[in-house]
């Protein structure tokens, strides 16, 4: 079954490069105008339940951030909490035509958006994020479609906790600077510039920490930019960075936060 997605935008012809993304995953895309609209195009199950409707009907959702992105996903993290939607927020790229408010990506990002784009990035990067996100929804709902046919557990032993792998993590990736993408275990992932640098930074010096004002000279290329600001820039690129190493968890659970000084990528 194809996923379906609904691009909220305002006033503005939809992202061509985004557009081109979701195509290429086989994706079927509904035009909406308003957060009120695209609220009411989102799948309902019998009963009114959203995650349900969701699991019958894939959807994620592309917001334009000048057409409402952050009031609509306000509005569905209110109703997860209040238990009607059973804590479920369709999984949301948000697309910033402007890339004026420094802490959008942070605020959209909290409210649980997947991803965060600028229309000022590369076309090859929105595109490509598009089409991964859709992708990566297809592969968690092959999961858990597979995880209900496995007969259930008889034994009352608890399942161990997951252990970090200890391979190496030279080991376990290739990761091809020039083109920005890691390969691991047959997945691709793709980085944005500023990840990428970053990603290069944290390779580059696997078991030690990359200081805040190695990221601002390095992946920011902001080496006189205020500590501050740079820890606000970097926060949201870090958590897109986090997301997207996640479809092998390992490998996101290897970047850990230096508290005040940086972060380091563990051996």
């Amino acid at each position: 079954m194809s996923i379906h997605a609904i691009y909220l935008t305002n006033g503005h012809e939809p992202d061509a490069a985004i557009q081109r993304g979701l195509a290429q995953a086989g994706c079927e895309v509904t035009r909406t105008h308003s957060v009120g609209e695209t609220l009411e195009r989102l799948p309902r199950a019998e009963g009114g339940n959203l995650a349900d409707g969701m699991e019958a009907t894939p959807t994620i959702i592309v917001a334009e951030l000048q057409a409402g992105a952050l009031a609509l996903l306000s509005i569905l993290r209110e109703r997860a909490r209040g238990g009607a939607l059973h804590t479920f927020v369709p999984p949301t790229l948000v697309l910033d035509r402007e890339g004026k408010d420094i802490y959008a990506p942070i605020k959209a990002l909290r409210l649980g958006a997947q991803e965060y784009l600028l229309a000022s990035e590369p076309d090859i990067d929105r595109e490509f994020s598009a089409q991964l996100l859709v992708e990566r929804v297809m592969s968690e709902r092959e999961q858990r479609a597979l995880a209900r046919q496995q007969p259930p557990q008889t034994s009352m032993a608890r399942t161990p906790a997951r252990a970090v792998d200890p391979t190496p993590i030279r080991q376990k990736i290739e990761w091809e600077p020039v083109g920005r993408v890691i390969r691991v275990e047959g997945k691709y992932i793709h980085l944005s510039p500023i990840e990428g640098r970053m990603f290069s930074l944290l390779l580059q010096n696997v078991g030690h920490t990359v200081t805040l004002q190695d990221f601002m000279r390095h992946a920011l290329n902001r080496p006189d930019m205020p500590m501050r600001e740079a820890v606000q820039q970097l926060r949201p690129h870090m958590m897109r960075l986090r997301r997207k190493l996640a479809v092998q968890p390992d490998l996101a659970s290897r970047i850990v936060n230096t508290r005040g000084t940086g972060y380091i990528l563990t051996a």
